[in-house]
């Protein structure tokens, strides 16, 4: 830790002070404490080490344990990146009524935020738990990952885990999520933007690199227009999909044998079984599943002019999975308003009219993969792209 307390009560960051006071106050054998558990605490340093200050073995401090020079690195460029825009950014920041401490804490006019540096990996209950603890006292939460996270597979696809996953999910910008990142010896941060899982350890997005020198802060919450690839790698992953040939307990394979039982074959259905959700109204359940389950009980039989209530849509979706479960609103709605945009349903308050354009059953491969091109391409064309610096975790003013 860099922070501690001299015998006067001084607080001291150790960063700011020259390698020859710190030899100075080691040889002189000041006397420091831990400002969290008042212990007393000794300072580390070398050619290869960080100074910082280390309690002493057998401590009961909640924060004794080391964090590596990986992490101290990265911490103290992000904090000193943050100290030159106008808010006000402290180090090492305790709050006793949480019993947490912050890596970073800054403040923008009324806006409280604590900034993460998380370069371990920890149980997704901690992290939320660390969340939680940061909003009971009014304090929004940021968290930059280490650089080692960021997995690359191909142009616009990272793998991802349930440890990225928790990440996404507890964005504080629950309808744009982002993931950063953060490589403290190469001083430049990577920010995914436009998260669409694909798989369950992959997922779409768009990346862009900066050096953190040339990196505003503001920067990090622009809202970037959709990727010009994405068609293009939704086709593939759609492709793959109708192909995908699977074990006998694989969630294709499966799904496959339900299809046979209903009349359908899985490679030829409609493109609205294989349309996209972006995280932030995604289920742990492969989106071709529910999608493809929901459009052979219910959409298929709808004749042009039937009307159907949402909330009996939503049932049919909880008969396969509980209503316990999965909460599928978010997706749900997200959906139905992306097939009303390709024109086969109208929503009218709380009900759903059946229109007449034909849903159409691919009769083979070749179909249903040019189905997908005139589908899929207009589908992820914006109108109009929108370039915002808002967000709730952070509004900007000059």
């Amino acid at each position: 830790m860099q922070r501690a307390m001299s015998k006067t009560g001084e607080s001291i960051l150790l960063f700011r002070h020259s390698q020859r006071e710190i030899a100075v106050w080691k040889e002189n054998k000041n006397i420091f404490y831990c400002p969290v558990c008042e212990e007393r605490v000794i300072i580390r340093s070398g050619e290869r080490v960080v100074p910082h200050f280390s309690h002493l073995p057998q401590t009961a401090c909640l924060f004794s344990g080391g964090e590596g020079a990986y992490h101290a690195r990265g911490k103290l460029q992000l904090f000193q990146w943050l100290t030159r825009f106008n808010m006000r950014a402290d180090l090492e920041v305790y709050f006793p009524e949480i019993s947490q401490r912050a890596d970073i804490f800054i403040c923008i006019g009324q806006k409280k935020i604590a900034v993460e540096f998380q370069c371990s990996r920890i149980p997704r209950k901690e992290i939320l738990s660390r969340i939680q603890g940061y909003k009971s006292i009014g304090i929004e939460s940021m968290w930059i990952l280490g650089a080692k996270y960021l997995k690359r597979k191909g142009a616009c696809t990272f793998q991802t885990n349930h440890f990225l996953d928790t990440f996404i999910h507890s964005s504080p910008q629950k309808d744009y999520p982002q993931l950063f990142f953060y490589d403290p010896f190469l001083s430049e941060m990577a920010v995914l933007h436009h998260l669409h899982p694909l798989q369950t350890s992959k997922l779409f997005a768009k990346q862009f690199i900066y050096p953190l020198h040339k990196l505003h802060f503001k920067h990090l919450f622009h809202k970037e227009k959709n990727p010009g690839k994405f068609p293009e790698v939704w086709l593939k992953e759609v492709q793959r999909l109708r192909i995908k040939v699977e074990g006998a307990y694989g969630s294709v394979y499966q799904l496959r044998r339900w299809l046979y039982s209903k009349g359908y074959l899985f490679q030829h259905l409609p493109s609205i079984c294989f349309i996209p959700i972006p995280y932030y109204a995604a289920v742990p359940v492969p989106f071709y599943k529910w999608q493809t389950e929901l459009y052979v009980t219910w959409l298929a039989d709808l004749k042009a002019g039937e009307r159907t209530d949402i909330g009996r849509v939503k049932k049919i979706l909880y008969s396969f999975y509980g209503k316990g479960t999965f909460d599928f609103s978010n997706a749900l709605s997200y959906y139905l308003q992306l097939i009303q945009r390709a024109g086969y349903i109208d929503i009218q308050s709380s009900s759903i009219l059946r229109t007449k354009k034909e849903i159409i059953c691919y009769s083979s491969l070749e179909q249903a993969a040019q189905g997908d091109q005139s589908f899929f391409y207009p589908f992820f064309t914006e109108k109009k792209a929108k370039y915002e610096h808002d967000s709730p975790l952070f509004r900007y003013t000059k």
